[in-house]
This record gives C-alpha cells, structure tokens and sequence, in this order.
C-alpha cells in the first residue's frame, strides 16, 4: 500500500462518510444541538494550526532520521517531508472534527460555557507547573538517543496544551467527558491504522530514536504522539464551543 492510498482509505473516506451521514441526519431534523457552520470554522482554524505548528517539527524528525517512509511509498516531498504527510496534517483534524460533532451532537456529552474571564489562578498555576515538568522530562529524554522521539514529542507539543489549559481550565474542566471521549475514539482509530501503516512499511520508525516500549510494530512514541495530537483537537473544539454560548450554539 502506497501513502496516498493510506491517507485516502484512512482519512478520506472516513472523513467524507461521517460528514454526509451527519448532513443527512441534520435534514431529517437530528443532530441539531450545535451550529455545524461553527463548529467547522473551529476546525478549520485547528487544521492550519496544526498545519503551521507541526511542518518544522516533522521536517526536523526526518532529517535526523526518526522516521522516513520508503522512496516507492510516496509521490514527492517537500522539503524532507512526503507530500502525502502534509496531507495527513489537514485531514486528521478533520476526521477528528467530524467525530467530535457526532459526540456533541449526542447531546449526552456537556457543552459547556467559557469562563476563561473568571479568575482560576490556582487552577492555572497547577497546570503551568505541570506543563513545565513535561518540558523537563521531554528535555530529559533528549539526553539518550532511545529518548529523542519521545522527548520530541513533550517539548513541541507542551507548549500549545498549556495554552489551552491556561485560557480556560475550568471549561476543560466541566467539559472533561468530551475531551476525554474525544480523545480515546481517534486514538484508537489512529493507532490501529498506524500499526497497519508500518507494518505495511508505509513509513518507518527508527528503532534507534525510540525506547523499545509499546505494542508490535506500535511504539509507544506513536500511541503518545495520537493522543497528545487528538487531546489537542478536542480541547481546541471544547474551547471554541464554549465561546458561544450554549443556547445559541445552534
């Protein structure tokens, strides 16, 4: 299996069918508890985010040699990164988008309002600590070439978690079923393709530049890399819903 015939199998179709079975629900007058047109103008701005966010650092895991994906798996790169990789930084969030507007749409999952404006200073100085104890450890890790992956992974994704925890922890807070239901299903789901993915040989991981811990041909590098990624996403969702409010997110 080639890398453009995963991301189109993987993410495309997936993708694509959630988002028409949600459309058709929407006429026959379910799923109406949140504004589509909203929510999708979220994770529009969560994908270039993300698009932005993690180039340099995925440019950065393969010139090093972290990770690669075989010449004959790929069309072209840009720069070191397969062009189908660019790909994949867009459409995740989307499939994530289009799984977390199910879940809020159940209506068994809160939305929650924001209250980024109240004070939380507390709450905030625990998460900020915490933040920079991941950083401490990523920093770590980046001592022994089997901890580069994973430190990689805790110090360029640290920064942005705390961001959103530190704009609002108190809505994650109340908010902390979906975050956590949002971040299990994709993980999961990205996981599994993953596995398949590089027991396929679709792409590589560098058995150097990792800790030998996880599942077979799943790193527990990856399993973290889905989760931090996915928890990113929901928390971003979870944050923006929250803005408007819940009577009018319709």
């Amino acid at each position: 299996m080639t890398y453009a015939a995963f991301i189109l199998l993987f993410l495309i179709v997936p993708s694509g069918l959630l988002i028409a079975v949600s459309a058709w629900l929407r006429r026959q007058g379910g799923l109406t508890r949140i504004d589509l047109r909203y929510h999708w103008r979220g994770v529009a701005m969560l994908a270039l985010i993300a698009f932005v966010w993690t180039t340099p650092w995925d440019n950065y895991l393969i010139a090093t040699g972290v990770w690669d994906s075989p010449s004959d798996r790929i069309l072209f790169r840009v720069g070191y990164v397969p062009i189908e990789e660019y790909a994949f930084f867009v459409l995740m969030p989307i499939l994530n988008g289009a799984i977390i507007s199910f879940l809020l749409n159940d209506g068994r999952l809160p939305l929650t309002k924001s209250t980024c404006r109240e004070k939380q200073t507390w709450q905030r100085i625990v998460l900020f600590f915490l933040g920079a104890l991941s950083l401490l450890g990523g920093w770590g890790l980046l001592q022994n070439p089997d901890g580069v992956y994973l430190g990689l992974i805790l110090i360029w994704f640290t920064p942005p978690l705390m961001i959103q925890w530190l704009f609002d922890p108190g809505g994650l807070f109340r908010g902390k079923w979906t975050v956590a239901v949002g971040t299990l299903i994709p993980l999961l789901y990205f996981g599994l393709a993953d596995r398949l993915a590089i027991g396929q040989g679709i792409w590589k991981i560098s058995e150097t530049y990792t800790t030998g811990y996880g599942l077979p041909n799943l790193p527990i590098e990856e399993i973290i890399f889905f989760g931090v990624t996915s928890l990113l996403l929901v928390q971003g969702l979870v944050l923006w819903h929250g803005l408007k409010p819940p009577e009018q997110n319709r």
